[in-house]
């Protein structure tokens, strides 16, 4: 099992950039405060751009299920030269995506840079000491579902981001399963950390069980997330029972409902029987390996 952790200034940049900006469905990074702390460290000589986003989000939430690929252009680019240039030429948008979201989108990005990498570089060489900690930890949980790696014939990588305000980010291909999680500075929230890579990855192989295309805007989207939760319950209470406490506690933490008692939990993720059947056949395999 091969393990990678990634850093990037590029997709922190984007992420950034959407913490900036209200989008009205799950993807959402918003966030008050984390604009409140930026403007602090910004101080004067640059610009809020939450004003500016605010003009290009609502053509970003109308038009969200083409333009919503900007969350993962970036995995694929190793500069804001090279993100910008991927978003003005991805032949997903059509020209009037362009026009009112995605030229302008770019000039923002270009001109935040100058401000965001210098910030970026100061942050990744102070927290050198608990990078370390953070991913000696994350590895010991990851090494306890190594047949999980087995089973799939997969390597994985674990993308950490200074400025990803919620949940996380996952994408892969046929080699690799790849996540990206929010940085967190305290031991104690490192278990739900590892528990939101655990998420990320599983949707890589339980989306495909709907065969269908994931959508936020016809409930697919809400259906993936509740195969992956269950999928998640499911191996964890097969191979490491002693964690579905805090397994649970993490989904009640996070989706903000009442999981104190498993079959409350159960019946809130009820799921359709054939594909709940589908989850525990594969469970059972992986735990074979």
């Amino acid at each position: 099992m091969v393990i990678d952790f990634k850093y990037s200034m590029v997709y922190d940049l984007m992420f950034h950039i959407l913490a900036h900006m209200n989008v009205e469905n799950a993807s959402n990074l918003y966030s008050k405060k984390y604009i409140d702390d930026i403007n602090k460290i910004k101080k004067d000589g640059h610009d809020n751009i939450e004003e500016k986003l605010s003009f290009l989000a609502k053509y970003y939430n109308t038009n969200f299920e083409r333009l919503g690929i900007i969350n993962f252009l970036p995995f694929y680019c190793s500069s804001s030269k090279e993100l910008t240039i991927a978003m003005e030429n991805y032949n997903g948008f059509t020209e009037a995506d362009k026009e009112r979201f995605v030229f302008p989108l770019t000039q923002l990005i270009n001109d935040e840079a100058v401000f965001y990498e210098s910030y970026w570089n100061k942050l990744y060489d102070t927290t050198q000491i608990l990078r370390a900690n953070f991913e000696s930890q994350i590895m010991k949980e990851l090494n306890k579902y190594q047949v999980l790696f087995s089973y799939f014939k997969k390597s994985a990588v674990v993308g950490v981001s200074y400025s990803l305000t919620n949940n996380g980010r996952g994408f892969g291909d046929h080699n690799v399963f790849n996540a990206v999680v929010p940085f967190v500075y305290h031991e104690n929230q490192y278990k739900n950390s590892f528990y939101q890579i655990l998420h990320e990855y599983t949707h890589q192989f339980t989306d495909i069980m709907l065969g269908e295309r994931i959508r936020m805007d016809d409930g697919t989207h809400s259906l993936s997330e509740k195969l992956v939760v269950l999928f998640d319950y499911y191996l964890i209470k097969k191979l490491y029972k002693q964690d579905i406490d805090s397994y649970l506690k993490w989904i009640e933490t996070l989706l903000n409902i009442d999981c104190s008692e498993e079959k409350v939990f159960l019946s809130t993720f009820e799921i359709n029987k054939e594909i709940n059947e589908k989850l525990l056949e594969l469970v059972n395999a992986i735990s074979e390996v």
